[in-house]
């Protein structure tokens, strides 16, 4: 499969010579959202807060691309600084009682694990790391064989940020549905990327960064809840932005808005938010299927060229023999995984190493000469 140029690479400024393969760790700006944090700031500099409701316009505006992007109500989002705080925020809302149990995967990053096995020390909790397949698949009949009338929550990432490992999110949603068990998931590599619509899935928290594949500035990203979800999560993190008479400051109340908003405490981060819409706009413009179809493209072409190195690909490989997401795995057959990362950078091919090998993550805007000067 051939990826041709597409006329939107202009919204990707990168300096002559980088070859960008690191879309599943921080992305690059795109034009569109560096212009509206420079506008912001310049309204902010000339007016203050004189003229705020058009600031407050500017997040509600990207709180709606937010809801069109995953399908939802608007009041359905709630803006929070990162994945690992908007975990934290669902974790610490749960009333947790001894006995209690999480299961999760063995190939959880950090923010999906730390704060599971935090809450186990401090509530005596079980947390049940269940292994993944040899070849690191993620079995979800696995996970669902550990869910038991005890578990409160069954925590995944819609894609392994280490192997690349695709979860089946409908088939665990569709077990989960009818349960008190809250399905819980770190879509931060699929977001930007793959379509994934949280209350057709039967997601109850959603949370995610924007600087992935969402093509976000960092500090800024979203979290999702179900009915069942806002019913479970209480807000542990209160402030005058979250209590239900918002802007009344004559009389004080604790009482938290109806909806997921609940969760923004206080003051919200403008310009992350403005320029995280534009992101999403953006995305949304090419069409979720179009990135994806654009993604596939690439790491198809760099498997077929990887293979004819000699290289070894770890990414789990869907029917079609290559990988359902953006993220690629390998390793070279004479180099050592760490001499391999040092040479890719020397060539100024920026990617990550991870595991037994190094990750490629290409996005949608990168094409067929991409692919030639990164093999």
């Amino acid at each position: 499969m051939v990826v041709e140029p597409t006329p939107l690479r202009v919204e990707f400024p990168l300096q002559p010579g980088l070859i960008y393969l690191n879309h599943a760790g921080v992305a690059p700006l795109p034009r569109r959202s560096a212009r509206i944090m420079t506008e912001l700031a310049t309204h902010m500099t000339q007016h203050g807060a004189a003229r705020y409701r058009e600031l407050d316009a500017a997040c509600e505006k990207a709180r709606q691309s937010c809801a069109r992007l995953l399908g939802v109500a608007t009041g359905q989002v709630a803006f929070v600084p990162n994945t690992s705080e908007g975990l934290s925020f669902v974790g610490l809302g749960i009333d947790w009682h001894s006995g209690d149990e999480i299961v999760t995967t063995d190939q959880e990053f950090p923010s999906n694990i730390v704060i599971w096995l935090d809450l186990a020390r401090r509530h005596g909790l079980r947390v049940h790391r269940v292994p993944s397949g040899t070849d690191g698949r993620v079995d979800a009949s696995a996970l669902l064989e550990r869910v038991t009338a005890r578990t409160r929550v069954l925590a995944v990432s819609s894609v392994q940020f280490g192997t690349g490992a695709v979860v089946d999110l409908a088939r665990i949603g569709a077990e989960l549905r009818s349960t008190s068990t809250l399905f819980v998931v770190d879509g931060i590599q699929s977001l930007g990327l793959l379509p994934l619509y949280p209350a057709e899935v039967g997601i109850d928290a959603l949370c995610a960064d924007g600087h992935k594949w969402l093509l976000g500035p960092e500090g800024c990203g979203l979290l999702y809840l179900s009915a069942k979800g806002l019913e479970q999560i209480q807000p542990r993190v209160l402030g005058w932005h979250s209590v239900a008479n918002a802007g009344d400051y004559q009389n004080i109340i604790i009482e938290p808005r109806a909806d997921c908003r609940r969760f923004e405490a206080g003051s919200p981060n403008i310009l992350g938010a403005a320029a995280l819409g534009e992101s999403i706009d953006l995305l949304l413009e090419v069409g979720i299927d179009v990135v994806r179809a654009r993604v596939h493209g690439l790491v198809v072409a760099l498997v077929r060229g990887l293979r004819d190195l000699g290289c070894v690909i770890h990414t789990p490989l869907a029917a079609d023999g290559f990988p359902d997401a953006g993220i690629l795995v390998f390793s070279h057959p004479a180099l050592p995984t760490a001499t391999l990362h040092r040479e890719l950078l020397a060539r100024n091919i920026y990617h990550a190493q991870r595991g037994v090998g190094v990750r490629f993550s290409p996005h949608f805007y990168q094409d067929a000469t991409d692919v030639a000067l990164a093999l």
